[in-house]
């Protein structure tokens, strides 16, 4: 998938709902940087500095509820 997508394309949704593994891994791919964002946390070393970093255990998290989405989404076509 092109890095300036702004779509996940259709085909690779369908393909992903059916169990395809480099399908659902495209997709953790496309949103990877909104699920690093969205696991950042504030870190505090002995000096008092803030550091924001990726909460893995956070990340992996969202990254199977994402998964977990795709496994029971269901494409209706009329």
């Amino acid at each position: 998938m092109d890095k300036d997508q702004k779509h996940i394309p259709f085909a690779v949704i369908v393909a992903a709902t059916n169990g395809d593994e480099a399908a659902i891994q495209e997709i953790l791919d496309f949103y990877d940087g909104y699920i690093s964002k969205l696991s950042l946390r504030k870190l505090y070393d002995e000096y008092g500095n803030v550091y924001m970093v990726v909460d893995s255990e956070l990340k992996g998290r969202i990254q199977a509820a994402v998964m977990d989405m795709i496994a029971n989404f269901e494409i209706v076509v009329i």
